[in-house]
């Protein structure tokens, strides 16, 4: 079972980054620290000329500095590619630095007088110092510590075990050995350095909670926006808001279609076994009946509280107290976001009214993604239906075109130019139909979960040289110029070699098809920066610029290929952006109308041994 990270946990339960920045912001008060006893002791001996031990406290302050300079040598190799050991070390590196600082405040205090010295509002500043940067309760330790060492130094020179240096003449003489003196300095330095650390901490607390809500906040909103996938945007609204109340346990339940029930749709650091308990029935948990009219609802006692379905199973998991919030689309409910706690009377209104703005994020992400899961739906449902119907004309279009062909090569049958001539058009008919019946079952296909083969490793170099071949013909009679350039080292990619092919066929077909007699076309494979990538140029009538950003629409077709009469279905192009995208991959256009045309396909290659393991 998950447990929560509390609140206001200590420093040995905190994230990597934020020790981190504990890390960097104690080295940089430890710097200026150093300098500061360097200078200040300059001062007072050679300017004020107080009775100060100089030669030892100079030392201090440049082993402050030295010190530091090794800390900062450390801080640069802590790091470790495993996170819990990164962690680790980060935690003791912190806990480190606190201790030598205290012992060198501790020496400061008793070169400075001890309980008599002027320096203990810079114990009390670096406890604030320390109470800013640290979460509770490491100041309040730190304060026994310091009061401890205030102590033990009264106590050694009473006792005359440590010397006592008089920094302030005017002060009576073995006032330090004064015991009400004693007991009245450690007292009234108690009470400030506790009153002092526990107004900070409040305030600290208040802002650290502040920003952990505002952080979540923002992650959730970014998060969320940032797809459109409905399992992704439930995950992360969990998350996000466990996070933000710093527990480690959050849940989403959508209601069904009937708007009886509450299905579990995701759940973050809930046992298997709670997860799979059954479905909340709405009329039977006035808790969710709460929730999904609008209200924020907050169980502080879960082993007490009637409105729960499962007290049970609740119990069981380990769950003190339960906030839900509800998820309001427009104009109706969604569903409901709960965060779980260990301890019970865990969460307060101010909770409340934070999970309540990340359910109303979430709420508009979760429409969105909906919908798109709606239209991706409707889309393939269109694309079977298209699938279903070409198919079913594929078979008599075949038929039609074997019957006339066989009519137009009987001898016997004898035709005037005309009625020839209306046959051929017929056939020229036949023919486009039957090359739009094929390519509108490629862009069925295309929209068709698992359309194409399980990738495997599969090399470019047989499948190009394969596609220029079946087009060898045409470019022959058309007397165009033709050049293919690739590497002897053989390239693969991971794909299917009948999707690479329905790409290279298209590009390369459209090349010859539109470029005139007697033009130039060159196919050239590469491989650049782990990529292979497929340059396709010709020199044929091009793509006007105004229809560049519209080539990849499906039944689009350039303006001048069509004022051209070239036979096209304006699919093509769109199948084949269809399939580089499924393979990961990129392709790009350059064109000037009348002169040239250069198709881009870039492929990230795959390593034989590494496709196959």
């Amino acid at each position: 079972m998950a447990k929560q990270t509390p609140a206001n946990h200590p420093i040995m339960g905190a994230e990597p980054g934020d020790i981190a920045n504990v890390t960097t912001r104690l080295i940089q008060i430890r710097w200026g620290a150093g300098i500061l006893v360097l200078v200040a002791t300059a001062v007072c001996v050679h300017l004020l000329g107080l009775p100060l031990p100089a030669h030892i406290l100079y030392l201090v302050g440049v082993c402050i500095l030295v010190y530091n300079a090794v800390l900062v040598w450390v801080a640069r190799r802590l790091y470790s590619p495993k996170p819990t050991l990164h962690l680790r070390r980060l935690q003791r590196f912190v806990l480190l630095q606190v201790a030598l600082d205290w012992l060198s405040m501790t020496v400061f205090l008793h070169l400075t007088g001890g309980v008599s010295s002027p320096a203990i509002p810079i114990y009390a500043i670096h406890m604030l110092s320390v109470t800013i940067l640290l979460p509770s309760p490491s100041p309040y330790i730190y304060i026994a510590l310091g009061v401890g060492a205030l102590a033990a130094i009264a106590v050694l020179e009473r006792m005359a075990i440590l010397p006592h240096y008089t920094v302030i003449p005017v002060l009576p003489p073995g006032l330090q050995l004064d015991p009400i003196y004693i007991m009245a300095q450690i007292a009234f330095f108690t009470m400030a350095a506790t009153a002092t650390v526990h107004l900070a901490t409040l305030v600290m607390t208040r802002l650290r909670e502040h920003e952990r809500q505002v952080t979540a906040l923002l992650e959730t909103t970014q998060t969320v926006s940032s797809t459109l996938s409905l399992p992704e945007v439930l995950e992360h609204l969990a998350i996000s808001a466990a996070k933000a109340l710093a527990t480690s346990r959050a849940s989403i339940r959508l209601l069904d279609e009937t708007g009886e029930h509450l299905h579990m749709a995701v759940a973050h650091g809930l046992s298997e076994e709670y997860q799979t308990k059954g479905l909340v029935d709405v009329s039977r948990s006035p808790l969710d009946q709460e929730a999904l009219s609008g209200n924020v609802v907050i169980v502080k006692q879960t082993a007490t509280d009637q409105r729960i379905q499962y007290p049970k199973q609740v119990i069981k998991e380990g769950i003190g107290s339960i906030l839900v919030a509800p998820i309001i689309g427009r104009g109706r409910p969604l569903g409901v976001l709960r965060v779980y706690a260990d301890q019970p009377d865990r969460f307060t209104s101010g909770d409340a009214d934070f999970v309540l703005a990340i359910a109303r994020q979430g709420a508009v992400a979760l429409e969105n993604a909906l919908a798109h899961e709606t239209l991706q739906h409707a889309d393939k449902e269109r694309a079977q239906f298209v699938r279903t119907i070409t198919h079913e004309l594929r078979a008599p279009v075949s038929g039609a075109q074997s019957l006339l062909r066989v009519l137009l090569k009987l001898r016997k049958v004898k035709l005037n130019p005309q009625q020839r001539d209306i046959l051929a058009r017929v056939e020229a008919r036949f023919d486009f139909l039957a090359a739009l019946i094929n390519d509108l079952l490629a862009l069925a296909a295309s929209k068709t979960a698992g359309f194409l083969k399980t990738p495997e490793p599969v090399a470019l170099q047989p499948i190009l040289g394969e596609c220029i071949d079946q087009l060898a013909h045409e470019i022959s009679e058309k007397r165009i110029s033709m050049a293919y350039e690739a590497p002897d080292t053989m390239l693969t990619v991971c794909a299917s070699a009948e999707g690479l092919a329905q790409i290279f066929s298209n590009l390369i077909g459209n090349a010859v098809k539109y470029t005139p007699p007697d033009g130039e076309l060159t196919v050239h494979l590469t491989q650049r920066t782990g990529s292979a990538v497929i340059t396709i140029s010709d020199t044929g009538i091009g793509i006007p610029a105004k229809d560049l950003p519209h080539i990849w629409e499906e039944f689009f077709r350039a303006s001048n290929a069509r004022r051209s009469q070239i036979v096209g279905t304006g699919l093509g192009l769109s199948i084949v952006k269809r399939l580089v995208d499924s393979l990961g991959g990129m392709i790009s256009v350059q064109s000037v109308e009348g002169k040239e045309t250069t198709f881009t396909v870039s492929l990230l290659v795959t390593p034989l041994d590494k496709a196959t393991s």
